[in-house]
Order: structure tokens, then C-alpha cells, then sequence
């Protein structure tokens, strides 16, 4: 909690440094301008930019398939970036140095706010001046680079914290796939016809096991391979399409909340070809074990 109470105040000080600038740098204009930036600096006070990043998080980063990590730049930029903007959470810090943090950043904030208040009621004063004064006597406008200043910092303030959010939910969950995937890798399995009647698939994971209710066999590659059941095809099997089973899978789950049926893609296919003598290839190349049968991915995975 003081970690996040320290980041937060610490960014809300970045804010009203970029505030500052962004003021000073339209002075000679219409003081509606500074009105709206000292209010957004003092409200950031109030809301931290862990409620955006938080959002990034829910949304996720889009991949084209599971096993994908985001591009190397862009994380490479967010884990750069993470300990300048949160650093009180991304260093081990003491308990006498964070509260000695707490303290400093919270006087300064204090300041800062007091600041951003008086500028704001002074922007505010010009404003009814200005709105007062002939039309042919009113400031400059903005301009072109100072409009695209001004819309440039806005992006940034309010896309960073999201797309950080974004990346790093999606490399929680990469990080999280890997070491699935090698705990159940030899996780037992067992199979029986499902008597949920027409409920949707679903997926239910646990530290200790995973339960995939209501899919047939087809679905269940697709599920564990990360494509559309529509780019799997059997061939003339039609008791892959029907009946449905119940999953149950017992093993060790690193992060249930993270869990990817992607990880389960080994113990399910030997699985299958024990069960059903049905072999899986990807792109033309046969997923041991090989058999009897055969169900093929479209080129999804290249």
C-alpha cells in the first residue's frame, strides 16, 4: 500500500511537471488552455494512473496466437520504462527509506497541488477577462505546434499506462504458459461423456487440476492448439464433432487465473492418439505421437 501511495504521488509530480511546461509554453494564449491543464494537474492527485494500467491489463495485449510474446522492442520499452515510473514497487526498498519517501513525496505533492490551485483560479480570472475584451482583441491561437504538443502529451499520458498495463498482463501470462507447460507435461488425464446437456465449453483451472466441461474432440484440439475450431479439420470422423466430454486434467497449475489451455497441448495429444489413435499436424508436420489418423491445422502457427 505505501509502495503504491509513493509511485502514485511520485507520477502525479511527473504530471505537474509536464503541466508546467505545457503552461509556460502557452502563456501568450487563451488562458482556457491553462485553465484545463491546472485542473487536470490538481485532479491528478486524485487519480492514479494505476486504474489505467490496470484497464490495459483487463484488456490484454492482442497476439496472433498464445505461444506469441509481444514484439521485443515494445516490452523491452515497458520493462525500461516501469521502474522510472513505479519505482518505490520495482526496488526493494526498506521500511524506514519508503516511509522517509511517503513523507518527502507527500510535501512536495502538497506543494505542487497548491500551486496548481492558485494557477488555475489565475487562469480562470483571465479567462472571463478575455471573454470580456472585443472580439479582434483576444490572445494568438495555439498554433500548429503547440496544438500538437498539447495532443501528443495527452496521448501519452493516458496510452502509456494502458499499453504498459497491456504488455505486461501479456507477459505475466507468457511467463506463466511456460511453466505449465512443463508441469503437465506428464499430468493425467481422463475423459467421460458429458451430461451438461447444451451448455456452452468451458474451462476451469485450479492449483492442483484443470476441468474442461461439455467439448468434443474436435473443439478440444482447437482449444489446445489456439486456433479456430473452424481451421480444424478430421476428415470423415464424425464422432469427432460429437459426443461431448467432460476433462479432467490432474496436475500442478503455476497461475490459475493465467492458465492457458495452450500448455496442455503435449499430455492431450498423446492422450488422444492412446485413446483414439488420432494424430494432430501443424502446418504439414505430425505432432508425435503419429498414427492410424489424422486432424490438420491449417498454417495458423508459422
Amino acid at each position: 500500500m505505501l509502495e503504491r501511495t509513493v509511485d502514485h504521488l511520485w507520477q502525479s509530480l511527473g504530471f505537474f511537471a509536464i503541466a508546467w511546461l505545457l503552461a509556460r509554453m502557452t502563456r501568450p494564449n487563451a488562458a482556457s488552455i491553462r485553465a484545463w491543464l491546472w485542473s487536470l494537474a490538481a485532479l491528478k492527485f486524485v487519480i492514479p494512473l494505476g486504474w489505467l494500467y490496470a484497464y490495459g491489463a483487463r484488456l490484454g495485449f492482442p497476439v496472433r496466437h498464445n505461444a506469441l510474446p509481444p514484439p521485443a522492442l515494445l516490452s523491452d520499452a515497458v520493462t525500461g520504462a516501469l521502474p522510472l515510473a513505479t519505482p518505490a514497487q520495482s526496488f526493494a526498498v526498506n521500511s524506514f527509506a519508503l516511509v522517509f519517501a511517503l513523507i518527502l513525496s507527500l510535501f512536495a505533492a502538497l506543494i505542487c497541488l497548491r500551486w496548481s490551485v492558485r494557477e488555475l483560479r489565475l487562469a480562470q480570472r483571465q479567462r472571463q477577462e478575455e471573454e470580456a475584451r472585443n472580439w479582434d482583441d483576444q490572445p494568438a491561437a495555439a498554433g500548429f505546434f503547440k496544438s500538437a504538443a498539447l495532443t501528443a502529451a495527452a496521448i501519452l499520458v493516458v496510452s502509456m499506462p494502458v499499453l504498459a498495463g497491456a504488455v505486461e498482463d501479456r507477459l505475466w501470462r507468457q511467463a506463466a504458459l511456460v511453466v505449465d507447460t512443463q508441469a503437465l507435461r506428464s499430468a493425467n488425464i481422463r475423459m467421460r461423456e458429458s451430461e451438461s446437456g447444451g451448455m456452452l465449453p468451458s474451462v476451469i483451472a485450479s492449483n492442483d487440476h484443470v476441468v474442461i466441461h461439455n467439448i468434443n474432440i474436435k473443439d478440444l484440439v482447437a482449444l489446445i492448439y489456439g486456433v479456430d475450431q473452424f481451421e480444424v479439420f478430421g476428415g470423415a470422423l464424425p464422432w469427432m464433432s460429437s459426443p461431448n466430454y467432460d476433462v479432467n486434467v490432474t496436475g500442478p497449475v503455476h497461475e490459475p487465473e493465467a492458465f492457458d489451455p495452450y500448455s496442455l497441448r503435449q499430455p492431450v495429444t498423446e492422450y488422444l492418439y492412446q485413446q483414439f489413435g488420432v494424430s494432430i499436424r501443424i502446418n504439414g508436420a505430425c505432432q508425435e505421437p503419429c498414427g492410424r489418423h489424422e486432424t490438420f491445422l491449417i498454417e495458423r502457427l508459422k
